[in-house]
């Protein structure tokens, strides 16, 4: 599937059900494995095994492409989570899915050669400075990292201690210094919903 992103979406923390080949064609990418955050930035794909436990935040204005494979395959695909370099044969079949309307035979074709392909990727964990940034974020510290990406992992992080029971006030106060009206419109803005 390709989907462009308007608002901020998290996925929930938990295994994964298929393998999944994530590129990123514009746009970022949060995965959550284990304490780090990994950053996958435009043009780069990362590889998710079946079992992984894992999160993933889709930034605002983000365009990706998605293949999930079926856990009934039998093929041999990476069972360790990581960047993955995709060859050009990949990238051509993932442009061209997103952008035209095919018949389902031959939607069906492409793939298949997309998942003969995905049986030879080897995936990489690797740690860029902007992934390095990530992890080491906290709302209470400076941070180099651009306004608008500081603003989505605030609220992402302000939307997740609302769910776990912290009082909306206490949260407007520690991630927006009280102020509660734009706390709401950047919600709006980035979420799409009011917290």
């Amino acid at each position: 599937q390709n989907t462009v992103y308007s608002f901020l979406v998290t996925t929930p923390r938990k295994k994964r059900l298929k393998h999944s080949l994530i590129y990123v064609e514009s746009g970022l990418v949060l995965v959550k494995l284990g304490k780090n955050e990994y950053a996958v930035e435009q043009d780069s794909a990362i590889w998710l095994p079946i079992d992984c436990l894992t999160s993933v935040t889709f930034v605002p204005g983000s365009t990706v492409s998605q293949i999930d494979f079926s856990v009934r395959l039998q093929d041999k695909l990476p069972t360790q989570a990581g960047f993955v370099s995709l060859p050009p044969v990949s990238k051509a079949i993932l442009e061209k899915l997103s952008q035209q309307k095919l018949k389902d035979e031959e939607i069906n074709n492409l793939l298949d050669v997309i998942r003969d392909e995905s049986r030879t990727l080897r995936p990489l964990l690797d740690m860029s400075p902007l992934s390095m940034q990530i992890s080491q974020w906290s709302a209470d510290e400076e941070s180099n990292l651009s306004k608008e990406l500081l603003l989505v992992l605030s609220l992402r992080e302000a939307k997740k201690k609302m769910q776990s029971g912290t009082k909306r006030n206490v949260v407007i106060d520690e991630f927006f210094a009280g102020r509660e009206e734009e706390f709401e419109q950047l919600a709006m803005l980035v979420m799409g919903e009011s917290l």
